[in-house]
């Protein structure tokens, strides 16, 4: 099994002890939950992960992070203190998330609690103030041993100051003074990516190597652990088999693949890359060849669109664009595994016919999910 993610949801209060496990476990928390990684969607594109972390007995301040951390004391106050949103930090929030694209959340309330009202993280926070005014902040949750950075926000208007990479040494400097063995910083990507400014923060790392469950030194990371490179090797195939037969298809990406993690006992749909079968003979069923983490193989699918309890009618011209897919999507079932194109065009041809004899009026499952957090 070859999980993109997994997820962790707390039934109350993280212990302290506890924090320092999960986050060895390489988990890191998002909202009131911690999860664990290999891809990520984030603006469009499918990210390789790795969740990071910096032995801090070992690590020294660089020269270039000592002239940033004296030039921003001088000229700007800071406090750290245990955590608090304000309207200050939700108004410096709403700026920050217009920087990026994708499902972030509408508030740093959100964002923290996951929208339910209790933190159940050891949570701390550094402001920088400029005259009084607030102009950047960070939250990090603490353990025993361990210290996890969760967030960092900045005023634009102060980008020339490196604040971001400010309020993260700052939370360094904090943890070692209270004798912290490590810091994390949360996860960076293979590729080229917005994350990566983490790897500015010392010359070493460890990171967490899913296969052998252990802490590894940055340097030894190799092409094993970029799974999507992996899911990717394996719809060639799929593509190779697909053209054999002449079948038409389009590549989508599905940023919701999480959600089949989130929610495991339901039909959401779990793989991250999909060939969608150019068949529109029923409304709202689409034919998908994806390569399924849990079964570890390719898997043809008949999907359709979740309906959510507000919608009386879905637009079916806006499910995908170009590149993605904009809903969240369903199994139907039968799936089928298939290992070569002649099991892939047979059951294509066995879903066409079985869904055609069973599906009329067009499929609309409306299932609702069960919120791990509603039972807090």
């Amino acid at each position: 099994m070859l999980l993109p993610l997994e997820y962790h949801f707390p039934d109350n209060t993280i212990p302290a002890k506890r924090l320092d496990k999960l986050l060895a476990s390489g988990y890191f928390r998002t909202g009131n939950y911690l999860m664990r990684t290999r891809v990520l969607y984030f603006n469009d594109e499918i990210l390789n992960t790795l969740h990071i972390r910096i032995l801090l007995q070992e690590h020294h301040f660089s020269k270039k992070q000592k002239k940033i951390l004296k030039k921003n004391k001088e000229k700007f106050t800071y406090s750290i203190q245990p955590f608090n949103i304000t309207i200050e930090k939700e108004l410096l929030y709403k700026q920050h998330k217009k920087r990026f694209k994708g499902n972030a959340s509408n508030s740093l309330s959100g964002f923290m609690y996951d929208n339910y009202n209790k933190n159940i993280f050891n949570t701390f926070e550094i402001n920088i103030y400029d005259e009084g005014k607030l102009i950047a902040f960070s939250f990090f949750d603490v353990g025993i041993t361990s210290m996890a950075s969760i967030i960092g926000i900045f005023d634009q208007q102060y980008s020339s100051c490196s604040l971001g990479i400010y309020t993260m040494l700052l939370e360094m400097e904090y943890a070692k003074s209270m004798q912290f063995k490590y810091y994390y910083p949360g996860y960076v990507a293979y590729e080229p990516s917005q994350f990566n400014y983490k790897l500015r923060l010392a010359d070493s790392f460890e990171f967490y190597d899913w296969y052998s469950k252990r802490w590894i030194s940055f340097e030894k990371r190799n092409k094993k652990t970029k799974v999507n490179d992996f899911f990717n090797e394996k719809m060639q195939h799929a593509k190779k088999w697909l053209d054999v037969f002449k079948l038409p298809y389009q590549e989508l990406f599905y940023p919701y693949f999480y959600m089949g993690s989130m929610y495991p006992k339901s039909d959401c749909v779990k793989g991250v890359h999909h060939l969608q079968i150019q068949d529109f003979d029923i409304e709202g069923l689409y034919y998908i060849v994806e390569f399924h983490p849990e079964k570890m193989e390719l898997m043809l699918s008949g999907v359709t669109v979740h309906k959510y309890q507000f919608e009386d009618y879905i637009d079916f011209s806006e499910t995908y664009d170009s590149k993605k897919w904009k809903r969240v999507l369903l199994y139907l079932h039968p799936t089928i595994v298939v290992r070569n194109e002649y099991e892939l065009y047979a059951g294509y041809i066995f879903l066409q016919d079985l869904f055609k004899q069973h599906l009329l009026p067009p499929p609309v499952p409306n299932t609702e999910f069960q919120n791990p957090n509603l039972n807090r």
